[in-house]
């Protein structure tokens, strides 16, 4: 094992023509765009960022795709291979992600501190106020050499508030330079020689036990990737967006079901004893994995009628249905009662808290033979009657909306104004699908109610993007005659049929009768 060094800007382009891999024991791209920010000051700021570490294999192994763009040249001798990156990724590849410009990471550099200290406040994410201000610029404008420190000092000088040549010329020039220059910063780079995967593999997880530490899925992953060479980059991956772009899927996320189907159980202690057996089995489990997510898919949008994974309150949710859907279909009776069970353990949050150890309990309650009878016994105590304080929340999504939607497909459910059904299938102008205050917000808050009173699920509705413009702010009993929406139209959306209720000064009595409704209505379709 050895150590040399080398420039950022070489191990980017290292990266960029394959040259440098990660190998499928690698996790995915965790950092938040916080650590990505304080490792930009900390590079500029010429402050150590650690070490990274190259296996140099001397044979092929599976392999996983940097995040972003990779910029390959044509005609590229990839014959001088330089290993695989065990350590490092999180670091390289949130340099990768700011100097490509993605969208998801635009980071600005202040061409002057924005607090006390010489160096203080230089790097924040794009906002409307730093877009069009000349003191700030892309910082890949910088590091990609697009933007010239003279030319930023000239653009300031125009176009700048508060300029002062004396005094700003020489700072703007330096830290424009002393950015443009952190693609030279010299990193450690520790070069592990060996062939051997299994030893690979234990470097890379006590490499990675320091710093933004591996979750024990990440372990279960690179045990996975070193028994069953190539399934996780070839079959996994591929799987995560077989359904896209409505339903996609995170790689841990099908490891964990292929997980629970191989063992029958969640709480799994210790990686290296998960796989255990023949990469025959492992891969055949996978294939029964992948059939019980596919029923899975058309179960959500056939029977559930969710037409996309923004629908999905838990994914952990799903994990007992793939199990189950793995063994057997379900009879038409029976996707009912799945349905029901499932709408009913996310409104419950049967799956928040100690979700492992939920799973585990209800995986090994079904067994090598489950039943969807067997769920429902198994969750009975957690699943109980719908109360009204389940809605008495201000959120748009989640579990309560879901539920929501649910119930306004399956009852065949149509807009108040065109007649089209609520279920997301219809497009054109203005045909998407909005949630509707029952009592506008402008005459609300002209009324004195404040926003929480006013944002309450019990005054959402569901309607068309049009239907909501021709409401505008006219008071329910008012917009109601005008647009002549029926008596069924209503009761579908749970809304109250006491005319007196639709007037604004009863606006309180409405929100209350209203969450009754809800719960009532609800408990039925669930029945």
């Amino acid at each position: 094992m050895g150590a040399n060094s080398k420039s950022l800007k070489t191990m980017l382009e290292l990266m960029d023509s394959g040259e440098l891999a990660l190998p499928e024991i690698q996790r995915d791209f965790v950092w938040n765009r916080n650590n990505v920010l304080l490792l930009f000051d900390s590079l500029y700021r010429g402050l150590p960022i650690g070490y990274m570490l190259v296996w140099k294999a001397k044979s092929e192994v599976g392999r996983k795709m940097f995040k972003g763009k990779i910029k390959r040249k044509v005609g590229q001798n990839i014959d001088s291979f330089y290993g695989y990156l065990l350590d490092g990724q999180q670091r390289l590849t949130a340099i990768k992600l700011v100097k490509d410009g993605d969208e998801n990471y635009p980071l600005m550099f202040a061409l002057y501190p924005q607090d006390d200290g010489p160096d203080e406040g230089r790097f924040s994410w794009r906002s409307s106020w730093t877009s069009d201000n000349p003191w700030f610029v892309p910082v890949a404008d910088i590091i990609n050499g697009e933007a010239q420190p003279y030319e930023l000092l000239e653009r300031v000088r125009k176009e700048g508030t508060d300029f002062d040549s004396e005094k700003d010329s020489n700072n703007i020039l330096a830290s424009a330079s002393r950015l443009q220059a952190i693609m030279d910063y010299e990193v450690g780079v520790i070069e592990y020689e060996d062939n051997h995967y299994r030893k690979a593999t234990e470097l890379f997880i006590r490499f990675n036990s320091t710093g933004k530490k591996l979750k024990g899925m990440d372990l279960i992953a690179a045990e996975l990737a070193l028994s069953v060479p190539e399934l996780v980059s070839n079959s996994i991956n591929r799987a995560c967006h077989r359904f896209a772009p409505r339903f996609c899927f995170s790689t841990p996320f099908l490891i964990q079901c292929l997980a629970a189907n191989y063992t029958g159980k969640m709480k799994l202690k210790k990686p290296k004893d998960i796989w255990t057996g023949k990469e025959k089995a492992i891969r055949k489990s996978w294939k029964k994995t992948e059939i019980g997510l596919g029923r899975t898919i058309e179960f959500l949008t056939g029977s559930v009628k969710w037409d996309s994974d923004t629908l999905l309150p838990s994914i952990n949710s799903i994990i007992p249905l793939v199990y189950l859907f793995s063994r057997r279909k379900l009879t038409a009776s029976e996707r009912r009662k799945a349905r029901n069970w499932l709408l009913a353990a996310n409104i419950h949050a049967v799956f928040s808290g100690a979700v492992y150890s939920e799973l585990d309990r209800i995986l090994r309650g079904l067994g090598k033979k489950p039943t969807i009878q067997k769920l429902i016994n198994l969750t009975r105590r957690e699943t109980g009657k719908i109360k009204p304080y389940h809605f008495e929340t201000r959120r748009k999504t989640g579990a309560a909306m879901s539920l929501y939607i649910s119930m306004l497909r399956n009852c065949h459910a149509r807009d108040w104004q065109n007649r089209n059904p609520l279920d997301g299938s219809v497009i054109g102008h203005n045909a998407e699908l909005q949630v509707h205050h029952f009592f506008p917000q402008a005459l609300l808050l002209k009324k004195g109610y404040y926003s929480e009173k006013i944002n309450t699920f019990a005054n959402y509705t569901i309607i068309s993007k049009d239907t909501n413009l021709e409401i505008l702010k006219e008071e329910p009993a008012s917009y109601i005659k005008k647009l002549r929406i029926n008596k069924k139209d209503l009761e579908d959306q749970c809304i109250p049929l006491d005319k007196r209720l639709w007037l604004v000064d009863r606006y309180d009595d409405f929100i209350a009768a209203r969450l009754k409704l809800l719960a009532n209505r609800l408990n039925e379709f669930l029945t």
